[in-house]
This record gives C-alpha cells, structure tokens and sequence, in this order.
C-alpha cells in the first residue's frame, strides 16, 4: 500500500490530486477540522525552467480572507525549496485581486513587477548556512578528539578547521548551483539568465 502523500497546517491539509505527478496536477486545499470539505486547490503547473517554478491558488469565495491561501501558500512553499534544483516560487495576480494579493504577501511573497495590470510576485529560497551548523559540529567533534589526545585546544582547532572547511565547501557549491540555475542580476537590475538550465526537480 502506497504512502499518503499530505501537507498539514494548522487550519489546512493539502492532498495531491495525482500522487505521481505532484508537479503539475492540482493539490486539493482542505478544511483540517472537516477532511471531505474541500475549499479550493492550489498548483505548480506551468513552464518550470532556470530553478524557477510557478504557484496558482483558487480558493472558494466564502473561504477567502480567513488565512486558508495564507497557510497553503506557505505549505506549498516549504514543500518546494525542500527540493534540489528550486530556488525561486512566483505567482501572478490581477491588480485588483486584494485577498490573493495579501495572501502571497503574508506568506512571503514579494512584488517584482507590475504590468498591465498584472502583478508578479516571487519568492526566493534563503541561502544555505552549512558554515555554521559544521563548525558547531566541529567543535562538538574537536571536543572528543581533544579528551582522546589529551589535548582540548588541538581537538577543538581541528574540529573547528575541519568543520569550517566542509561548511564552506558545501555553502560554495550551493552559491554556484543557485547562480547557474536562477542567473544574476545586471547593473540595471534585470536578472540575467544562462543557457541550459532546465535542470529537473529532485523527487527524491
């Protein structure tokens, strides 16, 4: 028997239309407290290319302006950016569509452009801190090999270069993976992307 795919929140569960295809199909947006009561669907169908993927939400009018979009907004993001290869989120929303606009704003969203009366949000994976999470693991490593060598301040030097040089090393390549997939921005600020990016989503 296959795994339930599902992503809790505290007001929302999100169920997967098409398990084997959680990338295009419709996940279902349902009331947590009333699991046959769906509210709306929310989606990363679209043209996925440059580390960038794309989000759309419908929600039912009588289920808007409660925190629902808010809340599946952030699930949906937290279930992306846990996968390789994505490192931007963007959604478009007419002008005058104020409760999906502040929605994607509360759950992080920020406007990038506007255009004919198109907004287009996005938001951006954060940067990995290895760096940090290996020296603390370095030193907590260095103190042991210090109590074997009887020597505290080798074992802590040791751990800590070892952890600092492993941190950095893996902080490097993601900096140079993000780079090569989502581009850089030129001195006008628009964001220069490079060939050959259609790199597709680990999902493992």
């Amino acid at each position: 028997m296959s795994k339930r795919i599902e992503l809790k929140g505290r007001k929302v569960l999100l169920l997967p239309t098409n398990k084997d295809d959680l990338w295009n199909e419709p996940w279902d947006i349902i009331l947590k407290n009333d699991e046959e009561r769906k509210m709306g669907w929310i989606s990363f169908a679209g043209e996925k290319a440059n580390g960038l993927i794309p989000i759309s939400i419908e929600l039912e009018k009588n289920f808007r302006n409660q925190g629902y979009g808010t809340e599946a907004l952030k699930l949906m993001t937290e279930f992306a950016f846990d996968h390789s290869g994505v490192y931007e989120i963007e959604a478009e929303s007419d002008s005058e569509n104020d409760s999906y606009i502040f929605a994607l704003e509360k759950a992080g969203y920020v406007m990038r452009s506007k255009r004919k009366g198109v907004e287009r949000y996005s938001i951006v994976k954060p940067k990995s801190v290895w760096t940090g999470l290996y020296i603390f693991i370095g030193i907590c490593a260095g103190c042991i090999l210090g109590i074997v060598l009887s020597n505290m301040w080798v074992g802590l030097a040791a751990g800590v270069l070892i952890g600092t040089i492993i941190g950095a090393t893996l902080d490097n390549n993601e900096a140079k993976e993000r780079e090569s997939m989502i581009g850089h921005k030129d001195i006008s600020g628009r964001k220069v992307f490079r060939e050959n990016k259609n790199k597709k989503i680990d999902e493992e």
